[in-house]
């Protein structure tokens, strides 16, 4: 696999974790607008990827985000 193929895994992964470490803000709707759309794409990422170890580890920061994201939602209303 050479550099160009493995850019948009290491963008994909990057992404991924800011919206883990985002996804809690939700004051004043903020995830929505800071987090989400990052997550979003790199969902997108996460299904036109060929590398399954990319996969896997996007997959898992992204639900362990939504995870995160939906707990702080309950805990604020």
């Amino acid at each position: 696999m050479n550099v160009v193929n493995k850019i948009p895994n290491i963008i994909g992964v990057i992404f991924a974790v800011w919206f883990l470490l985002t996804s809690w803000i939700w004051t004043y709707w903020g995830a929505l607008y800071i987090s989400y759309p990052v997550g979003l794409l790199s969902l997108l990422i996460l299904l036109f990827s060929s590398n399954q170890y990319a996969k896997q580890t996007i997959k898992i920061i992204l639900i362990a985000g939504f995870i995160v994201s939906a707990t702080a939602l309950i805990l604020v209303r």
